[in-house]
């Protein structure tokens, strides 16, 4: 993953772009919005082949075309995501709450937030309160990781985080 651990100080240009006011104490950097995985050819192989044993499998126990072809369109979705590059995106955590990318979100949008090690880097997830809004993930330096935790253990409660099964399965299969 390619990560840019670039501490500046806001300037009001930069953040009348995205309708959003600097604090003195805010900390900002640019990084990645996910960890992306190097994928071989090797890896979309087993992919097919995969897609192929299993379509084929629910057809032979189901005798229904549709269904196989749905299991060769989630895998056509599900490769063209694993080829999808991260975008580098500007983070910033202040007083008022989290800015990613040109979004910015109150803390009062989260429950809590959880410190994730993800080997070489670690990420700030956020969760959320509403029931089905997806988590916030926020990649960061480890230089970081002490400002960031202190600005935000004053503002929101800490709650670990355990991966679930999906997330497992994702990691496992390197997606």
């Amino acid at each position: 993953m390619m990560l840019m651990a670039e501490t500046e100080v806001m300037t009001e240009s930069k953040v009348s772009d995205v309708g959003y006011q600097a604090d003195d104490n805010a900390v900002s950097w640019t990084a990645s919005e996910f960890i992306a995985h190097q994928k071989t050819v090797g890896w979309y192989g087993i992919l097919a082949a995969a897609t192929i044993v299993f379509s084929v499998l629910i057809y032979i126990l189901t005798r229904d075309l549709i269904t196989s072809g749905f299991v060769i369109f989630g895998a056509l979705i599900l490769g063209y995501y694993a080829s999808r590059q991260p975008s580098e995106l500007h983070y910033q955590i202040d007083a008022k709450g989290v800015l990613i990318g040109d979004k910015s979100y109150g803390y009062e949008s989260f429950r809590s937030f959880s410190i994730v090690d993800e080997g070489a880097f670690a990420s700030v997830v956020f969760m959320p309160l509403k029931r089905f809004a997806p988590l916030r993930a926020v990649y960061f330096a480890p230089e970081h990781e002490d400002k960031i935790i202190d600005m935000l253990m004053s503002r929101l409660p800490f709650e670990e985080y355990s991966h679930d099964a999906i997330d497992r399965l994702m990691s496992r299969i390197r997606f």
